[in-house]
């Protein structure tokens, strides 16, 4: 049978001696006379052994309380989550931290990593607190192992499949065709009148104005193919142009090149551009000399993409 044995001096420190049921050990625990706090020497307290804590399963929480925090350790004993410095935890909350600036840090010398159990889905997302909205996040599908990226909120940026091909469905990409045949002036730059969406990701070509607007600063490909009808082989030059706001690229086309007048001709320009956000890029074309009756057709084309 276990005993207890409580010892104490008046100006000395008290001593509660357990004696441990069949067992001559003897567990010692200190108490200070000042204080009456339960502690060891050195204000720790050494058990050897393990501890139950609410074995009746009860409903009530287990809390710990440091210096500055009620709560730097929190058990909720409606649901069993965990939460440091925080007094509730949420119906749907295995882990909460909140405690200003605060980290997760997880330090070893040797392979550290996290692992997320679920059955259909892991997730991490980001919350903002003021907003009560989620910001941006990360999530891996269990059924075909495909990780996805999302910001502002729950949009998909970026997606991985199983096979490593990454998909952005909101990476600035566009493909335009001139919506009829047009005559070119002589001697003045004409504005090629794109009219047609082929694909518009992320909605920055304008049709009215025939301008792609850069949504960010970065490096974008843009490709021309132009079909000229009724080439005039008395034409001095024709030439194409991307026009954008740092610069303009050119593509120069001798008119005299061909012997006779063409019934059909290509004219190509290729670029990567440097765009900072909100500059525009057109195209537009130029026939100096020789007789109006070159037309751009419709099937005539302009693409583009951010590249990095």
């Amino acid at each position: 049978m276990a005993k207890v044995k409580i010892q104490g001096h008046a100006s000395g420190t008290g001593v509660l001696t357990v004696t441990a049921p069949n067992t001559d050990t003897d567990r010692t625990i200190t108490l200070p006379d000042s204080t009456g706090t339960l502690a060891t020497t050195a204000d720790t307290t050494d058990l050897d052994g393990a501890i139950t804590i609410n074995e009746s399963g009860a409903d009530v929480d287990f809390r710990v309380e440091s210096d500055t925090n009620a709560n730097s350790l929190f058990v909720q004993g409606s649901n069993g989550a965990v939460g440091l410095g925080v007094s509730s935890i949420g119906t749907n909350d295995a882990l909460h931290i909140e405690n200003g600036e605060s980290y997760l840090v997880m330090k070893d010398a040797q392979q550290m990593g996290i692992k997320l159990y679920g059955d259909d889905t892991n997730v991490i997302f980001s919350y903002d607190k003021t907003a009560n909205s989620i910001t941006g996040g990360v999530t891996w599908a269990h059924a075909d192992g495909a990780t996805d990226f999302y910001t502002g909120g729950l949009n998909s940026r970026m997606k991985i499949d199983a096979t490593g091909a990454v998909t952005m469905p909101n990476q600035p990409a566009f493909l335009v065709n001139a919506g009829s045949n047009t005559p070119i002036a002589l001697s003045t730059d004409t504005k090629v009148n794109y009219s047609t969406e082929v694909f518009d990701q992320n909605s920055d070509f304008d049709t009215s104005t025939q301008t792609f607007t850069a949504p960010v600063t970065g490096k974008y490909q843009f490709n021309v193919q132009l079909l000229w009808l009724n080439w005039d082989s008395g034409a001095n030059y024709y030439y194409i142009q991307i026009a954008t706001s740092n610069r303009t690229y050119y593509e120069l086309y001798k008119g005299g090149e061909r012997s006779n007048d063409v019934q059909y001709s290509y004219g190509h320009i290729h670029v990567l551009a440097d765009m900072d956000a909100s500059d525009t890029a057109f195209v537009r074309i130029t026939q100096v000399g020789g007789s109006v009756q070159t037309y751009y057709d419709s099937q005539s084309i302009f693409s583009g993409h951010l590249v990095c």
